[in-house]
């Protein structure tokens, strides 16, 4: 098994693809769909909503359909939730997050990882945490978790 560093470095290997199985991602889906109520939980959603972001940009699993296993609709609407649940639950999480609003792209900052979402829809509540002290943007670190999304989810959910 592979430390967490270890991931974090075959993210810059430019030649590594991550291995996405259906498995995979019928096992994300479900976590997708589940509330967080403190970091570990928050954790494992994000970790499935990159495996599946990650595998919607594959040829095999890429669809607009409705009716398909995954499709960009279907995150987007649980990325907006999630959003939505950190923001009215600060206190049970120990997390940095923050939206940059001219990027239109969400972080999430936990374990020393960060997780990035991008076009995401902004409405009026997360414009106004844009525009409350609470949102304290901080740079990118530069890793693409999408990358080693398939490794990523395997240290998650493996190791238990």
């Amino acid at each position: 098994m592979k430390s967490i560093e270890q991931l974090t470095d075959l993210s810059h290997n430019e030649d590594h693809i991550t291995k996405i199985t259906q498995d995979k991602i019928i096992h994300a889906k479900e976590i997708l769909f589940s509330t967080p109520n403190n970091n570990r939980e928050l954790f494992n959603i994000l970790v499935a909503m990159n495996l599946i972001n990650a595998a919607l940009k594959r040829k095999e699993f890429k669809s607009k359909e409705r009716d398909s296993l995954i499709h960009y609709r279907m995150l987007k609407s649980r990325i907006s939730r999630l959003f939505h649940n950190i923001m009215d639950n600060r206190q049970r999480f120990d997390i940095d997050f923050y939206i940059d609003k001219e990027q239109r792209c969400a972080y999430i900052e936990i374990d020393n990882l960060q997780f990035s979402f991008h076009n995401i829809i902004i409405d009026k509540p997360l414009n106004v945490f844009i525009n409350s002290p609470l949102n304290n943007p901080k740079p990118w670190k530069g890793v693409r978790l999408q990358k080693i999304a398939g490794e990523l989810f395997d240290y998650t959910f493996d190791s238990k």
